[in-house]
């Protein structure tokens, strides 16, 4: 396995990938990368899961799309929606517990 991935690591990887090495790229649990296939947090972040019976595979260009790495027109050149990704690592326990989202709680009117 690849402690530091590089853009061309990710590609030598072929045309598919696994959803360890998914979680790997991306710092996360094999857990928590098949928790967000199974809950399609992966296309939402732009990554394309296949599911193939039982299994997933990924896309590896999606990977390198999301990235921005990829060599489309239009890929998120700057890698917010990666930075977006590895921000979301708190939540990531390899123990299945998950972070309480932050920010200010909805208040309700009492009328």
């Amino acid at each position: 396995m690849t402690s530091q991935w590089t853009p061309e690591a990710i590609r030598a990887l072929g045309a598919t990938t696994d959803l360890p090495t998914l979680g790997s790229i991306f710092g996360l649990s094999t857990w928590r990368s098949r928790q967000m296939a199974h809950t399609g947090e992966w296309e939402q972040a732009g990554i394309r899961i296949l599911k193939i019976g039982n299994r997933y595979r990924v896309a590896v260009p999606s990977i390198l799309d999301v990235l921005g790495n990829g060599d489309a027109p239009g890929t998120d050149t700057d890698g917010e929606v990666g930075a977006a990704l590895r921000a979301q690592s708190p939540r990531n326990a390899a123990d299945g517990t998950l972070a309480k989202p932050s920010g200010p709680a909805a208040i309700r009117s009492g009328s």
